[in-house]
């Protein structure tokens, strides 16, 4: 259900959600999704004829059937692309289910989703991916988070791309004994059979656009979304221009919208995920920063073990990065200020809009609002200067960002809507 899009038919394309990949982040490979999944068809008096498209705001998927075969190929890697508009028709099912077996399922909003459960006997606990994963995606701090938020039943992982980041997330809360179910989404089954040569069976996967999901529960859903995949420049440069005009709506914020109450969890580096260039300001709830070692040449695995006792020491209590994590933490009971300040930015820039539209993007309004509080807390570095620093140090700086459409807001708006 697309509550907050306009009904604008959109071109049949593909959507890259966040692949997890072989290659690590830290060397992106840049590969684009191709899909095999027909058109829906309809049979009417005439014989069997091609359904015709379905708007965004109308088009519903009220259950995940699974149409699925035992591993079947369906598509091969090639370049890097970037794409925010989800293919319509879109033919719902599980990907890498044995066609006997029946998946452990659970009801997420007007979903009903597989998990990835590994007492399945199709689901290989040993298929995750390297466990160097948690110190790039700073799992600690998905574990602080589930700590606060104990009613948290299920993460719905969006662009899990192979499902291995996601597999890795289940065994690790598995052995921290949380009672939570990883549930792998993407919109295309990334294993092909030119790579069982190298690799073991697929993971299971539920094939289902972001966008599709609506009405989780808040206090039982969690939704992540590791590594959202945004394109080169030029690429943002042209959604962030279609999304100051009003032309589109980046998918993660329509998740968030359709989901109001739940937490949306996103990351940032400083490749090819910055989601933060889409998504409005109104909709963050807080930013988490911190430091890593990267590792792109063997030099740097040579001095990686120097480098994570620096970042170690860059990342304690009440250094800079924590001082401005504890900034950022405030933002939720600073709420009613945070949006007056932003919708004042918002209004300024007004007047460049059309002229630079780079100036109205979301991450630039958060960040005007950042800099000024900065610049009256003296006690906060600014994050430029954090990055200088850790440059120096062979160090990066990367971000978790969490984001929440507000219950209250969101039934304003859907009374609004109702009213017109």
């Amino acid at each position: 259900m697309i509550r907050s899009m306009d009904t604008a038919y959109l071109p049949v394309t593909t959507t890259e959600q966040g692949s997890t990949r072989e290659t690590p982040y830290d060397k992106p490979d840049h590969v684009r999704q191709k899909h095999d999944i027909a058109p829906q068809l309809k049979t009417d008096g005439d014989g069997i004829q091609e359904q015709k498209a379905a708007s965004l705001s109308s088009r519903t998927i009220t259950d995940l059937n699974p149409q699925s075969a035992p591993y079947p190929e369906t598509r091969f890697y090639d370049y890097a692309h970037m794409d925010n508009n989800p293919r319509r028709n879109y033919s719902a099912r599980h990907a890498n289910v044995p066609g006997t077996a029946e998946p452990k399922t659970a009801q997420i909003g007007n979903q009903k989703l597989m998990t990835l459960d590994t007492s399945q006997s199709f689901v290989d606990p040993t298929q995750e991916a390297d466990r160097e994963y948690l110190e790039i995606f700073n799992f600690s701090l998905l574990v602080d988070f589930l700590h606060k938020n104990s009613e948290i039943k299920y993460i719905v992982d969006i662009g899990c791309g192979n499902a291995k980041i996601s597999l890795l997330m289940q065994n690790y809360l598995d052995e921290l004994e949380f009672q939570i179910k990883v549930i792998p989404v993407d919109i295309a089954n990334t294993y092909s059979r030119s790579y069982a040569v190298f690799f073991n069976k697929p993971l299971p996967i539920n094939i289902i656009p972001a966008q599709e999901i609506a009405d989780a529960t808040p206090a039982t859903t969690l939704f992540t979304v590791l590594h959202s995949f945004t394109g080169t420049s030029s690429e943002e440069e042209k959604l962030s221009g279609e999304i100051v005009r009003g032309e589109t709506e980046y998918y993660i914020t329509t998740l968030i919208k359709n989901n109001p109450g739940c937490f949306v969890l996103a990351t940032e580096d400083p490749y090819a995920s910055s989601p933060q260039l889409y998504i409005p300001p109104e909709l963050v709830y807080t930013k988490h920063y911190y430091a890593i070692p990267n590792c792109t040449s063997q030099a740097d695995y040579e001095t990686k073990s120097l480098r994570q006792a620096k970042a170690a020491e860059m990342n304690a209590e009440n250094g800079d990065i924590d001082r401005l994590n504890q900034f950022l933490a405030k933002l939720p009971e600073q709420r009613s200020h945070y949006l007056a300040a932003t919708s004042a930015i918002t209004e300024r820039l007004q007047g460049q809009r059309d002229l630079n539209p780079g100036l109205f993007t979301p991450d630039y309004i958060f960040d005007s609002y950042l800099w000024g509080k900065e610049s009256d807390d003296k006690a906060i570095r600014s994050r430029d200067h954090i990055k200088s620093v850790l440059k120096n140090c062979g160090l990066e700086l990367r971000c978790w960002h969490v984001y929440r459409q507000d219950v209250s807001a969101s039934e304003a708006s859907s009374q609004a809507n109702k009213s017109n």
